[in-house]
């Protein structure tokens, strides 16, 4: 129950990156450094989680980590 907020503050975040994004894409406004980058930070984002998991770190950092992540990532494309 206590991570139920900054969960679903991450899949509000995740969505308008989404949703940034696509429309990006629809509007032939993305670059392939863009969708580099895309795949580049959802690796470097599984390994930053399972380096947290594995030294026994609690579930809810994973989620601080990602939160951060995707929040940039909104500030970043919503400048675009």
């Amino acid at each position: 129950m206590l991570m139920l907020f900054p969960m679903m503050a991450l899949m509000m975040d995740a969505a308008r990156v989404i949703e940034i994004r696509l429309r990006m894409m629809a509007f032939g406004k993305s670059t392939p450094d863009e969708i580099f980058l895309m795949v580049a930070e959802k690796i470097d984002a599984m390994e930053q989680a399972k380096t947290i998991i594995i030294r026994g770190g609690d579930p809810s950092h994973v989620i601080d980590n990602y939160q951060k992540i995707v929040a940039a990532n909104v500030a970043r494309l919503s400048r675009s």
